[in-house]
Order: structure tokens, then C-alpha cells, then sequence
């Protein structure tokens, strides 16, 4: 079998070369017969799109290595017609995730006289790590060209080769994009050998995909012959075409594009369920990094000396964690593999699945049961539980007590309690792996509007007759708590000052702040509770003998700018479900003024949605104001955008009424 398995694999291999060997760019007529198209489009065709994707072709070639390893090479080819912006077109950056190696690649300007500029060799740049400050640590490639002498309505195309070692764990087609594409086609050649039954001496193949967002064909199906009709020098192509893509528009504030796009989806024949991949991350990338060494329980035992419960050290295991530098660097493009325990602990350093590991090994060493857990962040879209893929992004921890509570911990964050994760890791899909190779997919539990709060104290006073005293008090609970302390960890002392400025500066640009004050920054069991005294001249407004007062300087929660648009497409996501509450003090001089007029009360309760707002005074000089705001879900469909915009319009108009005074 493996004299003929190499015969079939030589001959596949000098066809594929063979196929390449030619100039590897279009020939524009011939594309314009296969395209049905007398002339390639005009801006006049596409009046709202910066450019339009003449022709885009996946054609992927899998082959047998010669130690029987199921390999691919991948020839990309993408042929762009520019209209405008066109300088958002000119630089490419092609990814080379783990595993894979760019073997070809070649790019040219067409300009719209016809004469073309072919890029050298010297053009393309390989860049190896990070942009974002982690160049030193990220073992992310990826190599960066512009094109030359582009202008309007000039054609820009490229192509290039990557050979994979892991086929298909990355694998995704990629039907629509921000412009439109007259076509987009994929194609997949393989030795007719891999997809034969063993019974017939082959390896029993099969091609694992499933689209998304639309319906899928099955591909059409071609049978490749040689010249001397040998049935093992047959192979197979499967394709798809795509034809009249519209362009991808999004709202802002949306869910996910990968919950609306359409798009297709491969994986490893062999993960026909999550235990396989589960078993092959276990067996190739993490069970022998986990190395409990001496130096490891010793910290352990350090970190957890006064400790007596498994919940205070946990507590204590996860605060040594998080005070450890983090280094961004995803699963899946910065590698599969986590550095070994002692490694990060030496460093004191590391990227999700680095601080994953070793903060297992602690807990491991302490008796304690903990499992790494892969996860795609919830902004990164959502996993089909019925399709078993590689789509993770992301590594945190889930503990278990000796009485059965469980933990979830993400390492990378700092100032978060144990017992709370991010809002990008709730209602995350993750894999739970256990060391038999087992595992449990599912989702990370959600905080809810009453678990995330501001709760607002202001007391308000006229201190003369034209400047207004405010003296407030936030404090921040749930992910309001711990993503405040993370922003003013780091802050100096004029920052902060800027940071008190900008919650009222909406209304007073020319607030002076006093002083301010917070609690214990690592004190993270708590709440937050933020205080800043306010000098405001000049905020009260006077006509005649009446006095118009704005009693509450702070900005609407959140930002509702994105409601000014007519219409919505897609469905809506807020970051996550919260409540700000607030109780106003008014306190003036009752010799002087006398409340003319007080706000309506208003009470406004909508599907997800509640406002409410009560203003009472006792008649002593004394007004006690109090408000209510909450966005009960996380996601809205996109046919509640009138309703969620009339609501935002009562709620702004409402914190825009005064109360007004007279003199007496």
C-alpha cells in the first residue's frame, strides 16, 4: 500500500506544481466571458460601494504528505475594482496562522488605461509578531504589501499560496464582505484514494463543512482522470460558486457580523465530536505542558498559608494571578500551545492560555480540581453546538470545590472578584476539558440589569447666587465595579480630574472639580464607591424674578448617538444589562427662593426598558429628586428600534427639565 500511496502522491504533487507554473494572473477578457460581462462595472453600478470584487477564488488542493499526513495547499485569488476611498485598498495584510507556510505570492496594479505594475519580490514584508505593543512575545506572522500607482477605477489584484499542516482547522469561506463581489467561488481537489471506502483500499475521507446564514448546495462534484485512466491517479474536485454578492452593511450597536453574514465552515474530518477535539488539544498542546513543579506547589503553599477554607485560597491563587503582566496573544493566531507553569511563573508574563496554565497548576498542587476552558468571547459571535470546530479565541479556568461550587475565572483580567467573569466572557460558548480527554460544551453564565449597577448620590446646594455646589457619590457594583477600577487604576492625578469633568460636561464646561476621593482600588470583594465635589459658576440662569436650575449635570448612561439613523436592519446588543439609580438633594436658601415649578413625575416601563423619575419637596427648602434607568436585556430584536428610540427621546427630555425657583 505505501509504494502505491507514494506513486499516486508523486503524481498529484507534479500537478499541482505543474498547474502553477504559468503566469499567475487573470486574463481580464477571459474573465469577462466567465463573468457574462460586456464591461466590468462603473461606479454608477455600485453608487454606495468603494469598490466591487470582480472575482474571488479559494481553489484548495489536498494531498497526502509523505508521511501519510493529510495536508492542503490553498492558491487564493482576489481581482478588486477601486471607485473611491481608494487608499483604505492599497496595503494587504495576509495572516500565517500556526501551522501554515505562505509558499507563493504575487500582486499587480492595473490601471485604467490598461498598463500594469507588478509588484517585486522586495515588495512583500513578512512581519512577525504583535502590532499592538507585543512584538517580543506574539509568534503571530504575517506578511504586508501596498500597491503601487492605485487610482480611481483601477483593478488591484493578488494571489497567494499556503501550504497547511492542520487543514481546515482555521477553515472558513467567507461569502460576503463590506463591498460587493460579482463572484466568489471555492473549490477542493482530492486524491479519489482519501475519499474510497477501506473496503476499496482507501482511507474512508470525509469533508466535514456546514454553512451559515444561508442555504448551501452541495457542491457540485467533478472526477479528474489521467491519461492512463489509473483509478488511483484519480481525483476529485468539489465546488461552489457565488455569484451577485451584496455588500455587508452593518448597524452600529449589532450583535456579531457572524451571526448575519453568510459563510461557510470546515473542520478535521476526525472531530466528528467535541471529546475529539477535546482529545487532540489535551494530547498536542497541553497535557505535557502541565508540569507541577516543587517551585509551583512551594508558591502555592505561600500564596495560601493563612487560608482555610478552598474558597479563600482560591481567592488568594487568583489575586497572585491577576497582578501577573498580560500579554495578548489569541488562541489560534498566536498558537495553539501554552508555555509550561514554571515558564510563566519565572516571567511573570503571559497570554490567556499561559496564565491559564499555571494558575491550574497552583490549584492543582492545593488539591484543588481546575480545568482549562476554551472560549469564543461573546463578541466574536456564537459556536453551533451540533458542529464540532476549532472557532476559539480565548482560555480561562473553572474550579471545583470539595462541596461542589463552581468557579469560573478569567486570568487576564485584573480588579474582578473571583466569582465574576467579563461581560465578553457571559454567555460565551466554551469547552470544558477534562484530562481524560472528555468534555462539556456549553455557555458561561450571565450577569443580569439588577447584578451591574450605578447607584447615584448627589446633593446639591446654591452656594451664591450664581454658583451651584455638587457633592456626588457613585457606586459602582458588578461589571460597573470591576471594569471602573481597571479604568482608574492607572490614572495620576490630573487624569481623574479630567475623568470628573467629562461626566458633566455635557451640561458644565466650566465645572471646577474640588477634590475627589474612591475606595481601596484592590479592595475587589466590595463595591466601588467614587466621590468628587463640583464648583460650578455661572449654572444658575435667571429671567426676572425666576430661577432655572439643572439639578442633575451628569450624562445620560451610555451613548445614544447611534439612535439618530431612520431604520435598522440587524437586531441590537448592548454590552451588557444594567441600572443606574439616582437620589437628588437640593438644598436652598428658603428665605430666598420658593419652588415655582417642579419636573412631571414620569414612569416609563417598555418591553426591557424602564425610566422612571419622582421629584418631592418638603416645602422647607429641601427638593429630594429620584430616577431610575435600567436596560434590562442584552439584546434587542432590530424591530424594537422605534420603541428604544421614542424611549431614549422621553428619557433625554425629561433629564433636560429644570426646576424652577423664584425670588422672594
Amino acid at each position: 500500500m505505501r509504494t502505491i500511496l507514494v506513486l499516486s502522491l508523486t503524481f498529484f504533487t507534479s500537478f499541482f506544481f505543474f498547474s502553477c507554473a504559468s503566469s499567475p494572473f487573470v486574463n481580464l477578457n477571459q474573465l469577462k466571458t466567465e463573468l457574462n460581462v460586456k464591461d466590468f462595472p462603473n461606479q454608477s453600478d455600485y453608487p454606495n460601494a468603494d469598490a466591487v470584487v470582480l472575482s474571488e477564488v479559494h481553489d484548495v488542493h489536498a494531498i497526502l504528505d509523505e508521511e501519510y499526513n493529510f495536508v492542503t495547499d490553498e492558491k487564493i485569488t482576489k481581482v478588486i475594482k477601486l471607485f473611491k476611498n481608494i487608499d483604505d485598498y492599497a496595503s494587504v495584510e495576509i495572516p500565517i496562522y500556526d501551522g501554515e507556510i505562505l509558499k507563493a505570492i504575487s500582486a499587480r496594479t492595473i490601471k485604467p488605461d490598461g498598463s500594469t505594475i507588478e509588484l517585486k519580490k522586495e515588495d512583500f514584508h513578512t512581519i512577525t509578531g504583535d502590532e499592538q505593543g507585543y512584538l517580543f512575545y506574539s509568534d503571530r506572522k504575517k506578511v504586508k504589501f501596498t500597491f503601487p500607482s492605485i487610482e480611481k477605477n483601477c483593478i488591484i489584484e493578488y494571489h497567494y499560496s499556503v501550504y497547511s499542516r492542520y487543514p481546515f482547522i482555521q477553515g472558513v469561506w467567507g461569502i460576503q464582505s463590506s463591498i460587493p463581489k460579482l463572484e466568489n467561488s471555492y473549490k477542493l481537489t482530492v486524491p479519489l484514494l482519501l475519499i474510497l471506502p477501506v473496503s476499496k483500499g482507501g482511507y474512508d475521507w470525509t469533508w466535514r463543512y456546514k454553512s451559515f446564514n444561508f442555504f448551501l448546495d452541495r457542491p457540485n462534484e467533478h472526477r479528474n482522470l489521467t491519461p492512463s485512466q489509473a483509478n488511483l491517479d484519480q481525483t476529485v474536485t468539489f465546488s461552489w460558486i457565488q455569484k451577485n454578492i451584496a455588500a455587508f452593511e452593518p448597524d452600529p450597536m449589532m450583535p456579531p457580523y457572524d451571526y448575519y453574514v453568510p459563510y461557510v465552515k470546515f473542520a478535521p474530518s476526525e472531530w466528528k465530536t467535541w471529546d475529539d477535539i477535546s482529545k487532540w488539544y489535551n494530547k498536542y498542546h497541553f497535557e505535557d505542558r502541565l508540569d507541577i513543579t516543587d517551585e509551583i506547589s512551594n508558591k502555592a503553599k505561600e500564596l495560601t498559608t493563612d487560608c482555610i477554607t478552598e474558597a479563600d485560597k482560591l481567592k488568594k491563587v487568583y489575586a497572585f494571578i491577576q497582578t501577573l503582566r498580560y500579554v495578548a496573544i489569541e488562541i489560534g493566531q498566536g498558537g495553539y500551545t501554552p508555555s509550561k507553569p514554571q515558564k510563566v511563573l519565572e516571567r511573570n508574563y503571559g497570554d490567556c492560555k499561559d496564565k491559564s496554565i499555571l494558575l491550574i497548576s497552583l490549584l492543582r498542587s492545593l488539591g484543588i480540581t481546575a480545568k482549562p476552558v476554551l472560549v469564543l468571547t461573546e463578541n466574536k459571535g456564537r459556536i453551533d453546538p451540533n458542529f464540532p470546530s476549532w472557532e476559539f479565541n480565548h482560555m480561562i479556568v473553572q474550579a471545583k470545590t470539595t462541596n461542589g461550587t463552581l468557579y469560573w475565572m478569567d486570568p487576564t483580567v485584573d480588579h474582578c472578584p473571583l466569582g465574576k467573569i467579563p461581560y465578553l466572557d457571559e454567555g460565551a460558548s466554551v469547552l470544558v476539558l477534562n484530562d481524560d480527554g472528555t468534555s462539556q460544551f456549553g455557555l458561561t453564565p450571565s450577569s443580569t440589569h439588577e447584578d451591574n449597577v450605578q447607584d447615584v448620590h448627589m446633593k446639591v446646594s446654591l452656594a451664591t447666587q450664581d454658583e451651584v455646589d455638587y457633592d456626588i457619590t457613585i457606586t459602582f457594583k458588578g461589571e460597573e465595579n470591576f471594569s471602573t477600577r481597571s479604568f482608574l487604576n492607572d490614572m495620576t492625578h490630573d487624569e481623574i480630574v479630567k475623568f470628573c469633568k467629562s461626566l458633566v460636561a455635557d451640561n458644565y464646561l466650566n465645572a471646577d472639580v474640588a477634590n475627589y476621593s474612591m475606595s481601596d482600588l484592590n479592595a475587589v470583594d466590595s463595591a466601588l464607591v467614587f466621590n468628587f465635589k463640583l464648583k460650578v459658576p455661572n449654572a444658575v440662569e435667571r429671567q426676572g424674578d425666576l430661577v432655572f436650575l439643572n439639578v442633575d449635570p451628569l450624562k445620560l448612561p451610555g451613548n445614544w448617538n447611534w439612535l439618530a439613523r431612520d431604520k435598522r436592519t440587524y437586531d441590537i446588543e448592548f454590552n451588557y444589562p444594567r441600572t443606574v439609580n439616582k437620589t437628588i438633594e437640593l438644598d436652598f436658601p428658603k428665605d430666598t427662593y420658593a419652588i415655582r415649578t417642579l419636573p412631571n413625575n414620569i414612569n416609563l416601563a417598555k418591553k426591557g426598558l424602564y425610566f422612571s423619575e419622582a421629584d418631592q419637596s418638603d416645602g422647607n427648602g429641601h427638593v429630594i429628586v429620584k430616577e431610575s434607568f435600567s436596560v434590562q436585556y442584552k439584546y434587542f430584536k432590530a424591530n424594537y428600534f422605534k420603541d428604544l428610540k421614542d424611549f431614549v427621546e422621553v428619557m433625554r427630555k425629561t433629564s433636560q427639565e429644570k426646576i424652577i425657583l423664584t425670588t422672594k
